[in-house]
Order: structure tokens, then C-alpha cells, then sequence
């Protein structure tokens, strides 16, 4: 008899969810057309919607019909229904908060967490939802992109440099303080998800996002689901910028700290009074593109064949519909444009289109990307195994 209870109350869920996932994506649309579209028979439909709208996950808006007879009433996502959180640890502790038709309410930015201090991250979301006044049961729920290795359930921070932590537990620390769905991602994984929901990659089924910012990693989609990358900063076929010849060279020699350091020790007399690692940066490239300046301008240029050439290895084997950068190579327009030629070059050779582009989000992609990960699965329509 608990057997049949729980192949029932499972089916239950599998029918919501299949219809929630239309409503979402063919919005507004009638009961009549969710009967035709999902096969189920009009009394198991009218009970689920029924129990969504007095849930107020959805809502109903006008109807549809012509002549005499019975309108059609059409229904769509209540979208103060109820909101998610996405929370981004990456380096800035940055919260963003979404309505359930994924329009943006609000953005903050708060003090960096990482190690021991991972713990106030409660405390700290607790603050966010009382000066947004948000009702507990108004959350349906969060998203917590970080940079790091994620265990395979994605319900444990297994390693994390930059959050200096090993096996942390966030998952369950988050979710016994809020009774909520609890979604873990790597930041530019969730940055990549960001961009293919409402950025630069909408529409596209497969991109690769690559960021060169304080951390170094790459997010890979592929037919519409995150593919788990892992660390990925530690090898690409790289050129030393003061030798000829060819070598390997970790992706995280591309890093801000890094990449400001080799041009500190390169050039340290014309550096030695710059104090802060962009600003290193942006004055590297000044004299490489604006004053066009040796040996700045063949140091850049054989970093844009560097990274170029890593993207190219990526579009070769996943030929994914756009290519995304993000961090300090997508802020220096004048490297970025040399990298686009570079790129024209190398596509004569390899006869593979690769659109590469510059992230449109930036810096919000992961707290963005992690909240519409939480409403995506709000909305996912379930699958048997």
C-alpha cells in the first residue's frame, strides 16, 4: 500500500511538473491546450492547475474564444508568486533576487566570505530578505555559485582555493536554515547559464564561457545542460612571451594576479610605480595598442595567439554555437579586436565557424546565473531514470 502511495504521489509530481514547464515556456496558454499538449486527461490537469493557483505559482490572465460559446481561460506564471536568491562567493559576496518569471528585483554586493566565515552566510542572507522584506515562505529557492570543485550531487564544496575550505558542507548549512531547495554551481558555470537564459547566448543550445579574471576557469553548455568542468586552468599549449619557441603553460599564468606579475618582472622599472594589479594591466596594453610600443605589442599579441588557440582547441572539439570571454581579456577592447583577427585567421585553417563574443553580464553572471538556476528548477519537468 506505501508502495502504490509513493508511485502516486511521484507520478503527481512528474504530471506538475511537466505542466509548470509548458506554462513557463508557452505562456499564456489554456487548459484545453495543455490537455492536447501533455496527453493527460482534462480532470488530472484541472486538479494540478487548480492546486497551483491556491499555491500561487500561477495565475490566471484573461481568456481566449470567440462567438457565444465558453471562453478559454489562459494562465501564466504568477510572477509574485513568490522569488529565488542567487548568492555568488566568488570574491565579493553578491546576491541577486528574482520573481518567478525571472525579472530582476534587486542586486548587492556585501563583504567577501571565505573559510570560517563561510558560516555567517545564513546570517548575512537573513539580513538580505529582512531589508527586502521577504517573507520565508515567499522563498522558493536558492542558488549558490562558488568557484571551486563541487562533489558530483553538487551538495559539497570539495575543494576551493579561493574560499579556502575543503569538504564544506554549504549545501546543508544553507538548507537547514531556510527549509528550501538548495542549488550548488561553479561560478562560471553559472555565469554560462546566465548567458544562455537572458544574455549573450540566448537561443543557443551549446557555449563555451572562459574566464580570465582574479580566478581562471571555463563553463561548458551542451545541448542545454551544464557540463562539469571541473578546474581548467591547468594546461593549454601556450609560447613563453620571451622565448620563440612553443611550450606548456598553465591557463592560470593568465590570471589577473599572475598575468600582472609576469609583466611586473618583465618590465619592472616601467612598473614600479603602479601599485594596484588592473591598473598593471591596463598599462601594459596601453603601451602595446595605443603607443604600440616594443616588446609590449609582440608580448600581447602572442598572448591573444595563447589564448585564441586555447578557444579554438575548445570550439574544435565541442562546436559550440558561441564562444564567451569574460574578465580583463573581454575589458581591454583593443587586445580583445586583435584577438578577433587572430581568430580569422585560424578559422581559414581549421573551416569551423567560431562566434566569439564578449560576456554580457560581466561581474553579475554568477549570482545571476545561480538564482536562474534555482527558478530552472522550479519549473524543470522531471524525468524518470
Amino acid at each position: 500500500m506505501q508502495a502504490r502511495q509513493g508511485n502516486q504521489k511521484l507520478l503527481k509530481q512528474f504530471n506538475k511538473s511537466k505542466l509548470l514547464n509548458l506554462i513557463n515556456h508557452l505562456a499564456p496558454i489554456s487548459r484545453t491546450d495543455l490537455v492536447q499538449k501533455t496527453g493527460l486527461s482534462p480532470t488530472t490537469v484541472s486538479s494540478l492547475i487548480e492546486e497551483s493557483l491556491l499555491d500561487g505559482t500561477l495565475v490566471e490572465t484573461g481568456s481566449v474564444g470567440e462567438g457565444v460559446g465558453r471562453k478559454a481561460t489562459l494562465l501564466e506564471i504568477n510572477a509574485y508568486g513568490g522569488v529565488v536568491i542567487g548568492v555568488d562567493l566568488s570574491f565579493a559576496t553578491e546576491l541577486t533576487l528574482l520573481n518567478l518569471r525571472g525579472e530582476l528585483l534587486t542586486t548587492e554586493r556585501m563583504n567577501e566570505l571565505s573559510g570560517e566565515g563561510l558560516s555567517d552566510l545564513p546570517h548575512l542572507l537573513e539580513a538580505f530578505i529582512t531589508k527586502h522584506q521577504i517573507e520565508r515562505d515567499h522563498i522558493k529557492g536558492i542558488g549558490l555559485s562558488l568557484p571551486g570543485i563541487l562533489d558530483e550531487e553538487r551538495k559539497k564544496i570539495v575543494f576551493s582555493y579561493n574560499l579556502n575550505v575543503r569538504n564544506y558542507p554549504l549545501f546543508d548549512l544553507v538548507t537547514n536554515a531556510f527549509k528550501v531547495p538548495v542549488h550548488l554551481v561553479n561560478d562560471v558555470n553559472a555565469a554560462a547559464f546566465a548567458e544562455q537564459y537572458s544574455g549573450q547566448a540566448v537561443g543557443c543550445h551549446s557555449l563555451v564561457y572562459t574566464l580570465l579574471s582574479q580566478g581562471v576557469g571555463t563553463g561548458i553548455i551542451l545541448r542545454n545542460e551544464i557540463y562539469n568542468t571541473g578546474e581548467t586552468g591547468n594546461s593549454i599549449l601556450a609560447s613563453d612571451c620571451s622565448e620563440e619557441e612553443s611550450i606548456f603553460h598553465p591557463l592560470n599564468m593568465y590570471s589577473i594576479h599572475n598575468l600582472s606579475k609576469g609583466i611586473r618582472d618583465r618590465h619592472s622599472k616601467e612598473c614600479a610605480h603602479i601599485l594596484e594589479n588592473d591598473a598593471v594591466i591596463d598599462h601594459f596594453f596601453h603601451r602595446a595598442f595605443v603607443d604600440m610600443e616594443e616588446p609590449f605589442h609582440s608580448e600581447a599579441k602572442r598572448m591573444a595567439h595563447d589564448i585564441v588557440t586555447l578557444l579554438c582547441n575548445y570550439a574544435l572539439l565541442l562546436q559550440p554555437e558561441k564562444v564567451l570571454v569574460n574578465g580583463w581579456v573581454a575589458k581591454q577592447d583593443q587586445f580583445f579586436q586583435y584577438m578577433l583577427k587572430v581568430l580569422n585567421e585560424l578559422e581559414k585553417t581549421t573551416n569551423v565557424p567560431i562566434q566569439l563574443e564578449k560576456s554580457y553580464w560581466k561581474d553579475k553572471g554568477p549570482s545571476l546565473g545561480a538564482a536562474r538556476l534555482a527558478l530552472h528548477h522550479i519549473f524543470k519537468e522531471m524525468q524518470f531514470s
